[in-house]
């Protein structure tokens, strides 16, 4: 490699250390009271109003003893604040959201506000760097915070197709992963919107997986636990 590779690669690395450091003052104490504070005072009711929500099947989460991987299908911008919603405050305090950084990190304002708001780390999804994004998960969980993640990659897809990211930090972390189906979504903010609609959401969520030590097994697992999920839904709609 040149003298100019070298020197680019040297900036490249220093821009991703920077970028991955720039959310830890988040999950300091003083930030985490003012996330809970800005969730329960703003963004919870401000959901509630646009988008009046049900969740099914959170019985399953009193199986949960400690950090876990929770996976969802991705329909829009609202999905993580309706999933936080739906985990309830003892898994939402110890929660960080792996969030597009080619999306919500482009400028530092708009990656503060997530990462405060939210609880969002910044993830990127293509290239060497996103293998760091998901080496930083794994620490993460190994400090005792859980993690969700859209496995789709994409909005509007659905309980397949899902990429194995979330099945290597399980896996090597050794936590389960919990499988979330989220529905109506698609209608109060579809891709390409920009403001939400009114909307009811049901949200369902299934027991969790034993992560056990096959990626490829445990991302069927997990598809067929979103689907399970799904039907637990439309159950519910239909009963």
């Amino acid at each position: 490699m040149s003298n100019g590779g070298q020197r680019d690669q040297a900036a490249s690395d220093r821009s991703e250390t920077a970028l991955f450091a720039s959310d830890a003052w988040a999950r300091t104490p003083p930030a985490r009271l003012a996330r809970s504070a800005i969730q329960r005072g703003a963004l919870l009711p401000i959901l509630h109003f646009i988008s009046p929500y049900t969740v099914v099947g959170r019985s399953n989460l009193g199986k949960l003893k400690g950090p876990a991987v929770f996976v969802a299908n991705h329909q829009s911008h609202f999905d993580a604040p309706v999933c936080l919603a739906a985990l309830g405050g003892r898994i939402r305090r110890r929660l960080v959201v792996a969030a597009a950084a080619d999306y919500f990190y482009t400028t530092r304002l708009k990656g503060a506000a997530a990462s405060l708001a939210l609880g969002t780390v910044p993830f990127v999804r293509t290239g060497a760097s996103s293998r760091k994004s998901l080496m930083m998960l794994k620490e993460l969980i190994g400090k005792g915070w859980s993690v969700l993640i859209f496995p789709s990659g994409s909005r509007g897809t659905g309980a397949t197709g899902f990429k194995r990211g979330f099945a290597y930090v399980a896996v090597d972390a050794q936590v389960p992963v919990v499988p979330m189906y989220l529905h109506g979504l698609e209608h109060v903010m579809p891709k390409g919107a920009f403001i939400p609609l009114p909307g009811g959401v049901v949200i369902g969520i299934g027991p969790p997986i034993p992560p056990g030590n096959d990626y490829g097994e445990l991302v069927r697992k997990a598809e067929q636990g979103v689907a399970r999920a799904q039907e637990m839904v439309k159950r519910w709609e239909g009963a």
